[in-house]
């Protein structure tokens, strides 16, 4: 019998609130289209830029064709990596060093470049038209530098499924796949 009784108070008791169910976690950011053109406006400076980029295969870094357009425009071939590849002076300078890279597996087209800690990064017209043609074409992309702690540092890319975000980002800067642009005009002297 109190079984009974105690089945007739719960039922005539209310049930307690149900607690909503936690709203789902947002989802991760997905990363871009390898070698996807990518558009930036930057109104404080008025630098427009246009990058096509991919990610190394072991995630270990990224690889981007980057056009900066402002009073002069300019291309430039960028790697950045996780994990620091240079470290500055004691004047906080960053001395340059030698990266190469390779496109299916061939010889290595190597270069002094430009480092800031994580990031390395060459924009003299010659070496980068001749890189942004072997990119243009390549389905493997090597880059080998050394890091901070002058240990080897090599990672791979795959390369672009055709010529043409390449070719859009040197057609946003007015060069030519396979052309070293012109030096920009020399600045007339004042009177």
């Amino acid at each position: 019998m109190l079984p009974i009784i105690l089945l007739a108070l719960q039922a005539a008791t209310p049930a307690a609130p149900v607690a909503a169910p936690p709203a789902p976690a947002p989802a991760p950011v997905a990363a871009p289209a390898p070698w996807a053109i990518r558009e930036r406006a930057d109104a404080a400076s008025g630098v427009a830029t246009t990058s096509a980029s991919a990610i190394a295969r072991d995630g270990s870094s990224r690889l981007t064709v980057k056009c900066d357009r402002a009073a002069e425009s300019i291309v430039s071939v960028q790697f950045i990596a996780k994990q620091p590849l240079q470290t500055a002076s004691d004047t906080g300078e960053f001395a340059d060093k030698q990266v190469s890279m390779r496109f299916n597996g061939g010889p290595a087209i190597t270069d002094n470049w430009q480092f800031r800690a994580t990031a390395a990064y060459i924009a003299s017209s010659t070496p980068v038209t001749a890189l942004t043609v072997q990119l243009a074409k390549a389905k493997a992309i090597t880059v080998e530098t050394t890091t901070a702690g002058n240990f080897a540092f090599s990672a791979t890319f795959d390369g672009p499924a055709t010529s043409a975000p390449i070719v859009q980002v040197l057609t946003a800067c007015g060069y030519k796949l396979g052309e070293v642009p012109p030096p920009p005009p020399a600045e007339k002297p004042k009177k």
